[in-house]
């Protein structure tokens, strides 16, 4: 019986953090910083029931339209008939 001598495997093993990217892939943190800079592109977070959350959604879905903008149409319309408060 012979012994076979160990393969050296340090350069499959992964360290968290040390990894880079493909080239020309683009880091999830830049890409978040670079949204956040984009105009009309600022969050806006706030609870609702789940009963008004399935109904938002399922009428964005019907029409074709995202949330977003589902939302600002909403209250643009809510605007132009209750004025500017």
């Amino acid at each position: 019986m012979t012994k076979e001598t160990a393969q050296d495997l340090s350069d499959l093993v992964a360290t968290k953090g040390a990894a880079a990217p493909p080239a020309g892939t683009q880091v999830r943190s830049a890409a978040r910083k670079q949204k956040a800079t984009e105009p009309n592109d600022a969050p806006l977070n706030f609870r609702v029931s789940a009963d008004l959350k399935r109904r938002f959604r399922m009428f964005a879905a019907a029409n074709d339209m995202k949330l977003n903008e589902l939302l600002r149409k909403a209250f643009e319309e809510y605007e132009a008939k209750h004025g500017r408060g």
